[in-house]
């Protein structure tokens, strides 16, 4: 087993990378948070086993309702309404994706694998999250030590 932080910008993109190199992934855990980001658990799995974990902690399209502060509750409602009938789907990462790795070959792939925002303002949204949530890169931190403690019985 080992332990690695990638920095990811397009989750979609790296599943879709994965499944192209024969892996198949299950969404585990997922939560969305205080602060409208999301966290995630996927199991990513090689001819039935599991060759990794991977911990994402991630903004979709729903973020940039809470970057336009609304306050009017019915407003706000209504552009979550709005990007729930939109064709925009993305899942951007935050911070550095982490990935349980017990698969030589998939440490080799995701060594290998680089990709961009899937939306040109993909940064802008990373950057505005962090400045109002300093505490936002810490998240998969409090995770890791979760899983940890799970995949050692305790």
């Amino acid at each position: 087993m080992k332990i690695i932080s990638k920095g990811i910008k397009d989750l979609d993109r790296l599943l879709g990378y994965l499944e192209r190199h024969g892996y198949t992934f299950e969404e585990g855990t997922h939560a969305v948070l205080l602060d409208h980001s999301e966290v995630s658990r996927f199991a990513i799995i090689k001819d039935g086993e599991t060759a990794a974990l991977a911990l994402v902690h991630y903004l979709s399209p729903y973020y940039r309702v809470e970057m336009k502060d609304i306050d009017d509750e019915d407003q706000y409602l209504q552009e979550l309404l709005i990007i729930r009938r939109s064709s925009e789907k993305w899942r951007i990462p935050v911070e550095d994706v982490i990935f349980i790795v017990f698969d030589d070959k998939l440490e080799d792939l995701l060594s290998s694998y680089d990709d961009d925002y899937p939306v040109s303002d993909g940064e802008e949204l990373v950057t505005h999250y962090l400045k109002h949530n300093r505490r936002g890169k810490e998240v998969l931190k409090v995770l890791l030590g979760r899983v940890m403690d799970e995949l050692s019985g305790g």
